[in-house]
């Protein structure tokens, strides 16, 4: 079976990971490039006795400039030299994805072009004629509509074909000026430069790179700056780079005007029609609200019955491998499967449902185009204290998990507000903090109630997020704000299986950490709760609950959680929340963890009903209150500290931000406490 190295590049916002994701399916890895935090997606797929390696690219739209993402995309296709690319671009808005398409083809790679959103092409009474533009742009051209799965055989057909066949690459056909002063740079670079597209090298020199200086001799360098000198006398132009760029743009106004058409009355799209209502002026945020309440009102509706089979499914399996040993017999080995790993990381798992639907909600407002609304919905509001619309969009990814968050938080040029935004996004609550709110929300407030609360929680933490972010931009990250610009994608009816990709991309994170770091840490902290062991002699007479207790404060947990306890007195939490508070700065999901190891001492059931009770039993509202506060404000868990000093490449900023938030969540949980009191 022949192996095939398929490349997927394109402009942001054409459909670009939703052909990948039909493509590649299921059978697709995510990471990062090497040395960048530049997300990196590959899939292999088996179509017509060929083995098929897709590549996503990071989306573009030119070359020329130094994002991480631009930076990876033209190495991989320059360095890596991939088998065939597939350049997707948009129907509707082909005049301005064509400036990567020729970009690409000076590159001499094996080109198919996929001509996607026809439908959104055709609403605005926009013709393609694709003949005509295979012709003007000497590469194969595919018709396809990829959220519809319309196209996908064809293209993939046509990468074989191509590269079977390997016919003549496209030569861009540029004027006879520019072709003379490009051929002049290929002959002076004709033994020195590496074995990749000449035609390309030059036009880089023409345009002004400095990459390819490194490649060439000092002799070779000045014979070079000889011809551009002499490009810029006949043109008259003060920076040559303004050449290719107006070649550029003269060639796509010529292909253009030969392949499309436009009629003459076009119609009023749809993504007009809403945007009208969604962009207004006065309606824009109580729409956005209602559609926050929505999501959370969808979590909690759809997430408690699966929570509560999950909550059964874990306590039969405890009960199950309890009943394996002898009744009455007191083994370490069954306490720390029993207590330790299933009531631990089981109590931690049961609100899997919640966190799944939190992310499928995101992904669905993502897929659908409204998520890009948001930033501009957003962005009056965000530059009052400093920040961009574009800000807002790593923060609402920050209600998912802070990791990818602050990752995002690399689409923002500026580099102050760049900062200020990775700083504050930990305050948008994550789903790890999902559980807590949960178990307390579930525990003091009634079922018609609970997305309004929960809705707060979310609220109170993007209120902290904003009044930090004003006060960083008026004192340490000082600087000019950019205005906002992006590109509002066209609304479309989501695809269920970009959706799943994304919400399962997401949500398996949880998942490896209630594998792996939840797993460990649940039986680190039973060690904490179990020893050291107390003298049986000590415990007799005592009722089961009692002696249960006494095991517990005499534990290194215990004794921790006393040491730290006066702390947290003053808000009437006692020793059992001191030391859970200690493990959920590690991972915030670890609060409920610990708070369920603990209270299972006593063969107290371990569900998330009993833990409920109990809570309810032991702790008031306000010191209830005190704890989500705390929850929420304190310092992001180490996933979230190592990649906030990767992105930043400075310990200090994730150090100032792990101990800020810790204070910050303090004296605001006792504010709250005394509030609520």
């Amino acid at each position: 079976m022949k192996s095939i190295r398929i490349a997927i590049a394109g402009n942001p916002n054409v459909g670009k990971s939703t052909l990948f994701n039909k493509i590649a399916g299921s059978d697709q890895h995510v990471g990062n490039y090497p040395g960048v935090t530049v997300e990196r997606k590959e899939g292999r797929v088996s179509f017509k006795d060929y083995e098929l390696t897709v590549i996503d690219l990071p989306g573009i739209y030119s070359m020329n400039a130094f994002s991480p993402e631009e930076i990876v995309t033209r190495n991989y296709i320059a360095e890596e030299r991939p088998d065939v690319i597939i350049n997707i671009v948009d129907a509707s808005n082909l005049e301005k994805n064509l400036y990567l398409t020729l970009q690409i083809l000076e590159m001499k790679v094996p080109v198919v072009l996929f001509l996607n959103m026809l439908d959104s092409a055709e609403v605005k009474g926009i013709g393609i004629s694709r003949e005509i533009l295979e012709k003007e742009v000497e590469t194969p051209v595919i018709e396809g509509i990829a959220k519809k799965g319309t196209g996908i055989n064809e293209v993939l057909e046509k990468c074989i074909e191509i590269y079977e066949k390997k016919p003549p690459l496209a030569v861009v056909p540029y004027s006879e000026m520019v072709g003379r002063y490009i051929s002049r740079i290929k002959k002076a670079i004709e033994l020195e430069s590496p074995e990749i597209a000449k035609d390309w090298r030059a036009i880089r020199f023409i345009e002004g790179s400095l990459v390819e200086r490194k490649y060439h001799s000092s002799e070779v360098l000045d014979k070079i700056h000889e011809i551009i000198q002499d490009l810029m006398n006949e043109t008259g132009h003060r920076i040559h780079s303004m050449v290719m760029v107006q070649e550029r743009y003269h060639l796509i106004k010529n292909i253009v005007n030969a392949s499309m058409c436009v009629s003459c009355v076009q119609k009023e799209d749809v993504t007009d029609k809403i945007d009208k209502l969604v962009l207004h002026r006065i309606w824009s945020m109580p729409i956005f609200l209602f559609m926050l309440f929505s999501l959370f009102q969808v979590v909690f509706t759809l997430g408690e019955p699966i929570e509560n089979l999950l909550a059964l499914v874990f306590d039969q399996l405890g009960n199950f491998v309890a009943s394996l040993w002898t009744q009455g017999t007191d083994s370490l080995l069954k306490n720390l499967i029993v207590e330790g790993i299933i009531g631990g990381v089981g109590g931690i798992l049961v609100f899997t449902p919640y966190i799944f639907l939190v992310f499928m909600t995101i992904s669905l407002l993502e897929d659908s185009g409204y998520m890009s609304r948001v930033a501009v919905i957003m962005d009056k509001w965000m530059g009052k204290i400093g920040l961009s619309g574009k800000s807002f969009m790593p923060m609402i990814l920050g209600f998912g998990c802070t990791v990818p968050a602050v990752m995002g938080a690399r689409i923002i040029e500026n580099k102050f507000e760049r900062l200020a935004t990775i700083m504050v996004i930990p305050f948008m609550s994550c789903g790890a903090r999902l559980p807590v709110y949960l178990l307390i929300i579930s525990a003091f407030v009634p079922l018609k109630f609970q997305a309004v609360v929960l809705l707060l929680v979310y609220a109170t933490g993007v209120f902290f997020a904003a009044v930090s972010a004003k006060i960083l931009r008026l004192t340490i990250f000082k600087g000019e704000e950019n205005p906002l610009i992006i590109e509002l994608p066209k609304y479309s009816t989501p695809s269920l299986k970009s959706v799943w990709m994304l919400t399962w991309h997401r949500g398996k994170h949880f998942l490896e950490k209630a594998g792996t770091i939840i797993l460990f840490a649940s039986i680190v902290l039973w060690v904490l709760n179990t020893f050291p062991h107390i003298d049986t002699e000590e415990l007799t007479g005592m009722s089961e609950n009692d002696a249960a207790l006494l095991k517990a404060e005499n534990s290194f947990s215990g004794r921790i959680g006393k040491a730290i306890e006066p702390a947290f007195k003053i808000m009437d939490a006692d020793w059992k929340v001191a030391s859970s508070f200690l493990a959920s700065l590690a991972a915030k999901e670890l609060f409920v963890s610990q708070m369920s190891i603990l209270h299972a001492m006593g063969n107290e059931d371990e569900n998330s009903a009993a833990l409920q009770n109990k809570f309810k039993e032991e702790y008031s509202l306000a010191t209830a209150i005190a704890i989500i506060l705390f929850i929420l404000l304190s310092a992001p868990c180490v996933a979230t500290f190592a990649v906030v000093k990767v992105e930043t490449d400075s310990w200090f900023w994730p150090t100032v931000q792990y101990a800020g938030m810790i204070i910050i969540a303090y004296f605001a949980a006792l504010a709250g406490f005394f509030i609520f009191k």
